[in-house]
């Protein structure tokens, strides 16, 4: 009965259940009264009767309701996302709605429902909000939906196919959110550190008036000698410095913290310091690598380069290898044009580990300007100062210390050997990016 049921698309509501089981008790009591055979039946007559009459009025219209999926083809990686069912009713009569829409498999949901009310010839749309952990390509399949009557005896499916796909890409959130601030405000924004600007810029603009908050050392004075004012000379910001952001994918990047990876989290943060470095006049870069050289794209500051990094970073993928930093130390050699200023987002695992590419690192850094960007491990640090009560939980503590240490010595070494670094949460990482560029760009090291 419930496969034919299916092939007509009926089905019995949670109503109807409890109804047809206070029949079942009615007729169950009638053996030791008797009188209440004769209500039983009587019950049981008026529920066929209703169920008769909700069948219906739920088959009458051919065409009871029109669906519609509406999404943006383009998603925010790690952002919430809106996804709006549209729904038109197409008859006379008002329907009580349960939608189920077929997510993409990579969001691993299979509980999700709607809830709606349709009256008359009435249309409404129900939106709900999905966040994507992963980059790739997402496809959702059929729209569901169960409708039933006032009486809510029985349900009719509506379905509709609207195979549909969308691409995950790094935050778009993220680039509007950061790109709304100029180089003043962006430092007051939360969590930013405000940065004094005390690098000299290189081209002479013109003089102006002295205003509060300029720089005494550029008060003309041969120019405020003429006039009963101060002046003051204004120099334009170096343009045009390459910026270049050096994504490892190999097997430590795989790391998950969150539902996201260390990889997705540097995705997000590199393509944010890509576009705010477009906006500051600086020209952006690419490159990507494992066991193998990924993507490589030369800085350039034209109008279609955040497009270019964004399509690039959307389709990279970790692998099950080691990183080999030789390549990006050639690649650098082929597409880089003088010196510039490296993001590298990586994450070493051991001390040793960093260890044996500090030869490489140096040689990127006598040559460029690098900043290696790592990842703490919150959970390790919170772990590792917790209080122990066995031998077992000694030892694993002391551990977990040492990695805690291990991290803080990597970022000592690499200072020792005059290379910037970033040891921060997976969470902190693009606010903790952004304030190294704009503490760079304040004190004039870019370039």
């Amino acid at each position: 009965m419930n496969k034919l049921a299916q092939r007509f698309d009926l089905y019995m509501q949670p109503r109807t259940w409890w109804l047809l089981s206070c029949v079942w008790v009615l007729f169950v009591m009638a053996y030791p009264f008797p009188f209440l055979l004769s209500v039983a039946q009587t019950a049981l007559l008026l529920l066929s009767a209703a169920a008769i009459m909700d069948l219906l009025l739920l088959f009458i219209p051919s065409n009871p309701l029109e669906l519609q999926r509406e999404c943006s083809p383009k998603w925010s990686l790690g952002d919430d996302n809106i996804v709006v069912i549209l729904l038109q009713n197409k008859s006379p009569l008002p329907w009580q709605c349960r939608i189920w829409d077929e997510l993409p498999v990579e969001l691993q949901e299979r509980r999700f429902s709607l809830n709606a009310s349709l009256g008359p010839y009435r249309s409404a749309e129900k939106q709900y909000t999905v966040k994507p952990l992963k980059r790739g390509l997402y496809s959702f399949g059929q729209i569901r939906v169960i409708i039933s009557t006032p009486l809510g005896l029985l349900g009719r499916r509506v379905s509709k196919e609207q195979v549909q796909e969308v691409s995950v890409y790094p935050s778009f959130v993220q680039l509007r959110k950061y790109s709304l601030y100029t180089l003043q405000n962006i430092a007051r924004f939360h969590g930013f550190k405000k940065v004094r600007r005390i690098g000299m810029s290189y081209e002479f603009e013109q003089i102006k008036e002295y205003v509060q908050g300029d720089d005494i050392r550029h008060i003309n004075w041969k120019a405020t000698g003429k006039t009963t004012s101060l002046k003051t000379n204004h120099f334009t910001e170096e343009k045009a410095q390459p910026v270049y952001v050096l994504i490892d994918k190999s097997r430590p990047m795989n790391m998950a913290f969150g539902g996201m990876t260390l990889l997705d989290y540097a995705v997000n943060a590199g393509a944010v310091v890509a576009n705010i470095a477009l906006q500051k006049g600086d020209k952006a870069g690419l490159l990507t690598f494992s066991d193998r050289l990924g993507t490589a794209l030369r800085a350039d500051s034209s109008p279609g380069q955040m497009g270019r990094i964004m399509d690039a970073l959307h389709a990279e993928k970790y692998r099950r290898t080691e990183a080999d930093y030789e390549f990006v130390y050639n690649a650098l050699k082929r597409v880089s044009q003088g010196r510039a200023l490296l993001f590298l987002f990586t994450n070493f695992e051991t001390l040793v580990a960093m260890q044996r590419v500090m030869s490489v690192l140096r040689k990127l850094n006598k040559h460029h300007l690098l900043v290696v960007v790592f990842f703490s491990n919150a959970e390790v640090e919170q772990f590792a100062f917790e209080p122990s009560g066995s031998l077992q939980e000694i030892y694993n503590r002391m551990v977990a210390r040492q990695m805690v240490a291990d991290k803080k010595q990597m970022a000592v070494e690499l200072a020792n050997h005059g290379i910037q670094s970033i040891v921060c949460k997976p969470e902190e990482l693009t606010i903790s990016t952004l304030n190294k560029y704009l503490e760079l760009k304040a004190k004039g090291m870019i370039g």
